[in-house]
């Protein structure tokens, strides 16, 4: 006996399949009490039912259609065992008194058995079900022993069903886990490349932005020209008809003093006036030409700042010209940088082009200041305008990509992202500040010679 509830308390503990647990268990308790009839039932406590999981009886011989069967709980024998939570030994006499007294109102199947057996298989305060054995021959009658072999069973059956649900719970727990991982990582790999996408995507977007305003100041830069051209061309027109009509007065022999001298005035002052209008074109062009390199190269140079300004705003006169707004700059004569210039000229003409579009879009008398501080080891560029200011919630988004006040109205939301970006690339520093209605404040902190 001793070894076979040692086998019990043994196999309880092996990785088997709880159909296989069960059939071993029965077998090896049969051997030690009379078990022919024998079932183990388990509790699902949330439906109020047991499900019967092994069956063997002499007499419900059809153990297929019952095995696998779901029985409510009511006040059959199995569940009073399940109400007490006690070990039970029962017989014909003992169930009658319990029918007498409403413990239990009836006996499921076969109800010839002349002694029966029921145990609660408890784990801690857990119940897991009942193991019951019943015998219908009367010299086979159960004993106080008998009923304690069968509680040492449940027990030790409900410790290993126990292991195996928590195994089981492990394993699913496990499976899910490396699904969530599996699942986790195929996103994370589709974000990458959706965020790869997107940082190309934005690049080229940057640089269309950064070739618009090249555009934009190419087309400006032409129109501007344009007026020093046409005041060349006009007064070489007039000079050649000058020319023609003191030629023909020579030809002529009528040529007069007075002819010679009107000549020589009209000359003087046509001279004068292609002088300086083709000064003013070389100095357009100049001033284009420089930026414009500047705008579409990386590459670092040498720079007097204050000079510098001159050239951006002078690019950006077409612009200016036609608005009644002031730009004024404060800039020592002697601040040098070794700078990538054109990102500088970027980040100014943005800046002003923002004032310009968005900030003095309801003013007809805007005023921007760019006032230039030398520090020991920094320059500080303080751009302030007075337009119309941004909101706090506008405030916070104004460096993000796409983020603009004039949504549908051909504003790209990039040109403040790419300031931001021009910034970090000449390792500076940009902070901004502003209140609705009170204008927009810019502190530029630049290095006196950056790398990039």
């Amino acid at each position: 006996m001793q070894h076979a509830l040692f086998k019990i308390a043994s196999i309880s503990h092996d990785d088997l399949e709880l159909q296989s647990l069960y059939q071993q268990v029965h077998e090896i308790t049969n051997a030690v009490i009379e078990a022919n009839n024998f079932f183990i039932a388990l509790l699902n406590e949330e439906e109020q039912h047991i499900e019967l999981v092994y069956f063997v009886d002499e007499k419900d011989v059809d153990e297929k259609d019952l095995t696998g069967k779901i029985i409510p709980l009511e006040q059959g024998l199995t569940s009073y065992v399940i109400k007490t939570r006690i070990p039970q030994l029962l017989n014909q006499s003992t169930i009658e008194t319990l029918i007498a007294k409403g413990e239990i109102k009836d006996v499921l199947g076969s109800g010839e058995f002349t002694s029966w057996i029921g145990a609660p298989m408890l784990s801690g305060e857990t119940l897991h079900g009942v193991i019951v054995a019943q015998t219908y021959q009367d010299s086979n009658l159960y004993t106080d022993n008998d009923l304690k072999v069968l509680n040492f069973v449940a027990n030790q059956l409900a410790s290993a069903i126990e292991s195996h649900v928590n195994e089981s719970q492990r394993r699913d727990a496990q499976q899910r886990l490396a699904e969530q991982h599996r699942l986790l990582e195929q996103q994370n790999k589709q974000l990458n490349i959706t965020i790869k996408h997107l940082q190309t995507t934005q690049q080229e977007l940057v640089q269309k932005e950064k070739m618009a305003s090249l555009g934009g100041l190419v087309a400006g830069i032409a129109h501007e020209i344009n007026t020093p051209l046409g005041i060349c061309v006009t007064g070489v027109s007039h000079l050649e008809e000058e020319f023609n009509f003191i030629k023909s007065r020579y030809e002529e022999q009528m040529l007069s003093e007075e002819d010679l001298q009107d000549f020589f005035t009209e000359l003087a002052q046509g001279l004068a006036i292609l002088k300086s209008n083709t000064i003013r074109g070389a100095a357009l062009v100049k001033s284009f030409k420089q930026v414009a390199v500047d705008q579409s190269s990386n590459e670092t140079r040498n720079i007097n700042l204050k000079a510098y300004i001159d050239e951006i705003l002078l690019s950006l006169k077409p612009k200016l010209k036609r608005v009644n707004h002031q730009v004024i700059v404060e800039c020592p004569d002697q601040i040098t940088m070794n700078i990538n210039a054109g990102a500088l000229s970027q980040i100014l003409s943005n800046l002003i082009l923002n004032s310009l579009i968005h900030g003095f879009d309801e003013h007809d008398h805007g005023r921007i200041q760019i006032i230039v501080r030398s520090k020991k080891t920094a320059i500080n560029i303080h751009y302030a305008d007075n337009g119309k200011g941004l909101t706090g919630e506008q405030l916070s988004c104004l460096f993000e990509p796409f983020f603009t006040t004039k949504r549908g109205q051909g504003g790209s939301g990039l040109g403040t992202h790419l300031i931001y970006n021009l910034v970090q690339s000449l390792e500076g520093k940009i902070k901004v500040k502003s209140e609705e209605g009170k204008g927009l404040a810019y502190l530029i902190s630049l290095p006196y010679s950056s790398g990039k």
